[in-house]
């Protein structure tokens, strides 16, 4: 099998997705027969290697505008033919609609079609080829049941033709974080404060107003405890700057825009909680890895979060600042609960590989494969 890979997101600023397809990359090498071929393809130079142990990294520049889809659809799609792969996988959403070979699609989750108000003109438009290469592929990944219920529901296509492969956490997660990469951590905090963790995209659907509000209610009763917000701010987003300095909240809001790929251990090591209030969510990898680290994670029963966390979480079922702060009160004061919540939430971690959704990959692929 010649198999061909969009993987413009491994050379871009690391993304969630990148981390999907990084994690995929690292367990194919063992899963490739003698006479499979894996080609990357990319838009500019890597300037790192990259994972999967690929015998060719094509770098296809795109110098015109229309970022993303415009290089998919209009260099990729023509570049890839019978001559050079037998199926292409593309990781973020669209497919290649031109490509003359079959490909396989993953869509995370389709929050831009149940909810297009979250979304600018340009991401609707962008994502608007999702329904046509979903329709033009040969079969369609998803990350979670939810999704693929709500794929069949938003894209019309059929629940056969979906295959859920849920995402993994790799071993390095199971294992003590070193103090050295705690005092890395601390000196990018500027702090050596306890604190609850916000991890993700700061975005309307996450409902960081909403975790400001109930932080600001468990603050005013732990002088000591901050509350950290690592993500980009995507709009439409509150504007949280305007509401830093009020009651209960005044330096007590650490904000970092972007988390380095070595501080992530770290930093949900350390958290005293982890807040996941996502309204809608295909997966939710950052709440799964925080039970990984044994981080009690404080979450909104919506979505995909139930599949994933399963009774692992301290859930809250109403979009209310008391009942945030409620749930934030638990975690924070049942340390015998919280051990125990812990204990379970490591186990149930453990059960999500990157080595399954790697071989049930890895097998849709060869299935599509027009020279399997």
């Amino acid at each position: 099998m010649r198999l061909a890979v969009d993987a413009r997101v491994l050379v871009h600023r690391p993304t969630g997705v990148a981390r999907y397809l990084g994690g995929l990359l690292d367990e194919w090498p063992a899963l490739r027969r003698e006479d499979d071929r894996l080609t990357l393809f990319v838009d500019r130079p890597a300037q790192q290697e990259l994972p999967g142990a690929a015998d060719d990294v094509r770098a296809l520049r795109w110098p015109l505008p229309g970022g993303d889809p415009a290089w998919r659809q209009l260099r990729l799609g023509p570049h890839v033919s019978e001559r050079v792969a037998d199926v292409l996988f593309c990781p973020f959403y669209t497919v290649p609609l031109v490509a003359r070979v079959p490909s396989v699609v993953t869509i995370h989750d389709v929050s831009f079609a149940a909810n297009p108000q979250w979304f600018s003109r340009r991401a609707r438009v962008a994502f608007a080829l999702a329904a046509p290469s979903a329709t033009r592929a040969a079969a369609v990944l998803t990350v979670s049941e939810f999704s693929a219920g709500e794929i069949e529901r938003h894209l019309g296509v059929p629940r056969e033709r979906i295959h859920v492969t849920h995402l993994g956490i790799a071993p390095h997660w199971f294992e003590p974080v070193e103090s050295e990469a705690r005092r890395a951590l601390r000196e990018w905090l500027g702090s050596e404060r306890p604190f609850v963790l916000h991890l993700g995209a700061v975005h309307e659907r996450r409902r960081p107003d909403l975790l400001l509000d109930g932080f600001a209610a468990v603050a005013a009763e732990r002088p000591d405890l901050d509350l950290v917000i690592a993500g980009p701010t995507i709009s439409p987003a509150p504007d949280l700057e305007s509401r830093l300095g009020a009651p209960g909240l005044a330096g007590r809001v650490l904000r970092r825009e972007w988390v380095p790929d070595e501080l992530l251990r770290p930093l949900l090591a350390e958290a005293r909680a982890l807040t996941y209030l996502s309204a809608y969510e295909g997966f939710g990898l950052p709440a799964l890895e925080a039970l990984a680290s044994a981080t009690p994670v404080v979450a909104l029963r919506r979505a995909s979060l139930p599949e994933v966390l399963g009774d692992c979480a301290e859930w809250i079922d109403e979009e209310r600042a008391d009942s945030v702060a409620a749930a934030l009160t638990a975690v924070l004061e049942d340390e015998f609960g919280a051990r125990e919540r812990a204990r379970r939430g490591v186990e149930r971690a453990r059960g999500f590989t990157w080595k399954r959704a790697a071989e049930r990959t890895f097998d849709l692929l060869r299935r599509c494969s027009s020279g399997s």
